[in-house]
């Protein structure tokens, strides 16, 4: 397990990582990649969509712009973070928990999507099946992963950190949480960099 896969020391780290988030964010996770994860949700106007793990709200701006605010509902498990996104998207509702034990009823939402966040969960797993427990029937849960570095020496220095799954374990999750139609993208913010994320959707 790496370092930050752990929600005390994650939420610790991103108390002072928050301070320079905002800068550093765009060099791994491009306007493309964003729309990318949204479209795969397949939401339409007024659709009611839970975010996991929304940071200061990168890729709540294209949620936002997709339903509007007042139907979009982020959780986080740091204040520090997240205080961005509410003073963002005021009008949106905003919670401090994390993905393993949400606070909605089942069937609550339209779609559930995390980018960015599923490194962190110490049970993956669980975090999945908790988005699909609280996205109507029909509906799709998308999640951005980071891809498990090919090259010996990054992927154990990565894996020392946090999670990088491959595409395979991604797929497999999926899959134990009785997700359908699941369908996935490798890509990345450069042309020499493609496949640093899996977007990876699935249908309740």
């Amino acid at each position: 397990m790496g370092i930050l896969e752990d929600k005390r020391r994650a939420r610790h780290f991103y108390k002072y990582f928050s301070k320079v988030y905002d800068f550093v964010n765009p060099f791994f996770y491009s306007d493309e990649m964003r729309r990318t994860v949204v479209d795969m949700a397949e939401v339409k106007k007024n659709s009611r969509v839970v975010e996991i793990g929304c940071g200061t709200g990168f890729t709540t701006a294209e949620i936002v712009r997709r339903v509007g605010e007042e139907n979009v509902t982020a959780v986080d498990l740091t204040p520090e973070q997240m205080v961005k996104a509410i003073r963002r998207f005021p009008k949106a509702s905003f919670l401090r928990g994390d993905a393993e034990n949400l606070p909605f009823k089942d069937g609550s939402f339209d779609a559930a999507i995390s980018a960015g966040s599923i490194e962190y969960w110490p049970d993956p797993q669980k975090g999945i099946e908790e988005m699909a427990r609280v996205t109507k029937d029909g509906g799709r849960v998308v999640i951005l992963a980071p891809r498990k570095p090919s090259s010996f020496l990054a992927r154990k220095f990565a894996e020392s950190i946090m999670l990088f799954p491959t595409t395979e374990q991604c797929v497999e999750w999926y899959r134990n949480a009785g997700l359908k139609k699941i369908r996935y993208v490798e890509t990345g913010p450069y042309f020499f960099w493609r496949k640093l994320v899996v977007i990876i959707s699935g249908v309740v």
